[in-house]
């Protein structure tokens, strides 16, 4: 059995693009969205991807598109462990589409849903923009370009927030580390406690619980990027202590913080 591995690819030479490369991932991954659309592939093992009422499998060698925005949980599938490649791209890294009437004839609609693939060629691409992005190389953004063009794909946008919802996320996000209840976010978006979950489950796909802990686990992974050690970052972020933050840690990215590792910066 590998050990569980998660390693994060970033460079400033290539903004907007992140690849993740995951060995190892034997936990479920709970219900979460990404600003960014992410392009995938299962190199071993399998992936369930489960989105609004529906699942998809990903065998070894197919690969996953996950849009922007579209809450959706994970979990392997066919064995106790897989591992993944994947691209994470902001909207400027896509292809440019000279016009509306043309965008379908060269990058198809955007997906408003997960969606499994399968092409040899586009898996070289992927893997290629991959290794160019490791070495801090602007053909990343060239190969995923040309990634785009074979699986026909365009960014579809987020999708549009309640004002209310909007309001909860600006007090987590200014300070998500601070304590916080349900009744105080509430207070802040002017409606009801009850009100305010309904709106974020139905926006974000997650209760505002959810994503607090969200938040404090991408507050911890960046004070861990910046060399900070577990138990610190742990406080710092908002957790009782380390035990807690590996317990959340672990139900998002898949792997306990100690197996986190970032490259490229």
């Amino acid at each position: 059995m590998a050990q569980p591995r998660l390693w994060v690819i970033r460079h400033p030479a290539v903004p907007g693009l992140a690849a993740v490369r995951g060995e190892g991932v034997a936990t479920d991954i709970v219900r979460h969205a990404h600003a960014k659309t992410v392009v995938g592939l299962c190199l071993s093992g399998g992936r369930r991807i489960e989105a609004g009422g529906g699942r998809w499998c990903v065998a070894p060698g197919q690969g996953f598109v996950i849009p922007g925005g579209v809450a959706h949980a994970c979990a392997p599938w066919g064995a106790s462990e897989h591992a993944y490649v994947a691209l994470a791209a902001a909207p400027q890294c896509f292809p440019a589409c000279p016009g509306v009437s043309d965008a379908p004839e060269v990058l198809g609609a955007p997906a408003v849903w997960p969606s499994v693939w399968e092409d040899g060629k586009a898996a070289a691409l992927l893997l290629r923009a991959v290794a160019a992005l490791a070495a801090g190389q602007v053909a990343a953004r060239v190969r995923f370009a040309a990634l785009c063009k074979r699986l026909r794909l365009r960014p579809a946008p987020l999708p549009p927030l309640d004002p209310a919802v909007r309001a909860a996320m600006a007090v987590v996000d200014a300070a998500p580390d601070a304590p916080v209840t349900l009744a105080d976010l509430a207070e802040a978006a002017g409606v009801s406690p009850f009100r305010l979950e309904r709106l974020f489950t139905r926006d974000l796909g997650v209760p505002p619980g959810e994503y607090v802990l969200s938040r404090r686990v991408a507050g911890a992974a960046a004070r861990i990027e910046a060399g900070a050690g577990l138990a610190d970052a742990a406080l710092a972020s908002g957790f009782c202590d380390q035990s807690h933050l590996t317990r959340h840690f672990r139900r998002r990215m898949g792997v306990p913080p100690g197996k986190y590792v970032v490259e490229g910066e």
